[in-house]
């Protein structure tokens, strides 16, 4: 009858051990510690997709830069080579209706903002070439932009913008992908400008 008792008094206590223990597991689990790939707030704000926003997707959890090269006046460039910058891409093509729409607001916009914290890259994904994209930059009277140029639609095929454009994505200092917004929009509106002013900060 003793072996009984400590039995069932052992298998209490390895029971309450376990429970215990499964515990501690479930409230560590739900406690995990910060990191840098946390989402910012700047990213859980909903209140910034309204108006011409209204269409952008936060990345989640954030997407870093891909590295894949493009070209600026016959040199290779990466996103890589604009960390510190918070950047807002921008793929274009000359045959894209709503793309050329678009390139104003976005000329305005890097004419508002750019600086050393915040540069407007505007990709022209055309097989045409640079030159060709040239020329329309020149009749849109297009001043502040670079002409950066993606003419093999390597870069906006990885990142699955070559059928559909225009497409816009907003990186971080750190390279890692805010958000996209698939579609032309006014970049001047005051909520485009207050969505990239919150990147910057």
């Amino acid at each position: 009858m003793e072996i009984f008792k400590q039995l069932r008094f052992w298998l209490v206590a390895w029971g309450a051990i376990g429970i215990a223990a499964l515990l501690y597991l479930m409230i560590a689990a739900s406690v995990q510690p910060g990191n840098d790939n946390a989402p910012s707030a700047l990213e859980l704000d909903r209140r910034l997709l309204v108006g011409e926003m209204a269409d952008f997707e936060y990345a989640f959890p954030p997407r870093g830069a891909p590295d894949i090269a493009f070209d600026y006046e016959g040199s290779a460039v990466r996103l890589s080579d604009f960390r510190g910058k918070v950047i807002l891409v921008n793929f274009w093509a000359t045959w894209c209706a709503p793309c050329l729409k678009e390139l104003p607001s976005l000329d305005a916009l890097q004419d508002q903002l750019g600086g050393r914290k915040f540069e407007v890259v505007a990709i022209a994904a055309d097989p045409r070439g640079p030159e060709v994209a040239q020329e329309y930059l020149d009749r849109l009277k297009i001043a502040n932009l670079k002409l950066y140029a993606d003419p093999r639609l390597i870069f906006a095929s990885a990142i699955g913008g070559a059928n559909v454009l225009p497409v816009s994505i907003l990186y971080d200092a750190k390279g890692n992908e805010i958000g996209r917004l698939i579609g032309d929009a006014d970049w001047t509106s005051p909520e485009a400008v207050r969505l990239v002013e919150s990147a910057i900060r």
